[in-house]
C-alpha cells in the first residue's frame, strides 16, 4: 500500500482540496485524486471480499 494513498483520501475526507491534498504530500492534483481513489477502491474491495453473506 502506498501511504499517499491513505494520506490522500484522509486528507479528502477531512474537507481539504485536491490543490491543498497535492502540495500537502508533494504531487500533482491529478496523483491526489487518483490516490485517493486507490485507496478507497482497494479498501472497497477488501471489505466486499470479508463480507459475511446473510442470505
Amino acid at each position: 500500500m502506498n501511504d499517499h494513498e491513505r494520506d490522500a483520501w484522509d486528507l479528502e475526507q477531512a474537507g481539504l482540496t485536491w490543490t491543498q491534498i497535492a502540495r500537502e504530500i508533494g504531487c500533482t492534483e491529478g496523483a491526489a485524486e487518483a490516490f485517493a481513489a486507490a485507496y478507497q477502491h482497494r479498501t472497497d474491495a477488501a471489505a466486499a471480499e470479508n463480507q459475511i453473506p446473510l442470505f
